[in-house]
């Protein structure tokens, strides 16, 4: 069977969050320290707040590709690897936003989700599985049979 890599999410989309996210950790600072209507600990606490969503919204957020032995996605600086076998989920509520559940890790790090820009919502969006299912389905490679794939419609 000849290797294949089906493109999960968009190296774009991921580089415009993560660009999107330094600007609010530095930004965020700047407008509670500047700004007269936070004083005293109500600064620090806005600011905590602040970060922890954006760290935490940035867990899950990967892009990379699917290939016969498994997954291999990028959530910051280094690549990593999950083979089919330490998948136990695939989701997904239009082609273009994909979620993958992880057998193993630590609260945000059991998900990967991967999303891109690309296509116009549409009822073929929402009804048609992603691409990296329909092969899935068609070349079961090894370690993928107990996969869940839920998404819309199914």
């Amino acid at each position: 069977m000849a290797t294949s890599n089906i493109p999960l999410g968009s190296i774009w989309f991921w580089l415009t969050w993560r660009l999107t996210t330094i600007f609010v950790l530095v930004v965020a600072p700047a407008i509670a320290f500047s700004d007269l209507q936070f004083s005293g600990p109500g600064r620090f606490i806005f600011v905590g707040i602040i970060y922890a969503v954006m760290i935490v919204s940035n867990e899950e957020l990967a892009y990379g590709h699917a290939g016969e032995d498994g997954i291999y996605y990028r959530r910051y600086f280094r690549i990593q690897f999950s083979p089919w076998a330490e998948i136990c989920s695939i989701r997904w509520s239009r082609r273009n936003q994909i979620d993958f559940g992880l057998r193993r890790g630590f609260l945000f790090r059991r998900t990967v989700s991967t999303q891109s820009f690309g296509e116009k919502i549409s009822s073929e969006s929402f009804l048609e599985p992603p691409e990296v299912v329909r092969w899935l389905l068609l070349a079961k490679p090894e370690g993928s049979d107990g996969i869940l794939l839920k998404g819309p419609g199914i």
